[in-house]
């Protein structure tokens, strides 16, 4: 009998690690899934297949100028292991006017994850750069803040991580990425378009 119930428990031990690596690790791309986090009130949305479209669209210029100091977004992502587990594949970027009582618009990226969601996690848990820095959780979604002093001045990058998307906001407040996280789980209502720009 004893044998038995070991078996048993053993069995269901495997089942529950089969079912945590496959959900941790078998996300399988869902294309538009990106604009699930961006928020409906979106004066401006373009959707990329991959990090180099987004980088030769327009769309690149206007980032540029919003991180200011004559930052270039191509030059700050570069090649890096960051950039590969964090803008493998589809991209989302959005403008977000005026967010509280700001006087800068917000602009906010999603981007698919997937599988390599918990390696990008770590990546920033273990990360040894001074400038990034776990600063709070909304539910159960870690948010980082990434305090470079070349960003123009009275902006904050922050970075949230889910389940598949990598979520990013450049903003006056480091709150405004919580308006991605709460779209994403579905608190407030969500785009939804077909690829390109909508002005």
């Amino acid at each position: 009998m004893s044998r038995l119930h070991s078996s048993a428990t053993t069995a269901a031990a495997g089942i529950f690690v089969a079912a945590a690596l496959c959900c941790s690790f078998c996300q399988p791309f869902r294309p538009g899934a990106v604009c699930r986090a961006i928020p409906a009130q979106a004066s401006f949305v373009f959707r990329a297949n991959n990090l180099q479209e987004l980088l030769e669209s327009p769309v690149c210029t206007q980032l540029d100028k919003a991180l200011g100091a004559g930052n270039s977004l191509k030059e700050l992502l570069g090649t890096s292991d960051w950039t590969r587990l964090g803008a493998a594949s589809e991209i989302a970027v959005a403008d977000i006017p005026f967010r509280q009582a700001g006087q800068s618009r917000s602009w906010v990226a999603a981007s698919w994850v997937g599988w390599r969601s918990p390696w990008l996690r770590w990546k920033f848990e273990h990360a040894r750069d001074p400038n990034l820095r776990l600063i709070y959780k909304r539910a159960v979604w870690p948010v980082w803040s990434y305090e470079a002093p070349d960003i123009a001045r009275g902006m904050s990058l922050t970075f949230a991580l889910t389940d598949n998307l990598l979520l990013a906001c450049l903003s006056e407040s480091p709150t405004d990425i919580c308006l991605l996280l709460d779209t994403y789980d579905q608190r407030n209502p969500s785009i939804s378009l077909p690829k390109g720009p909508l002005l």
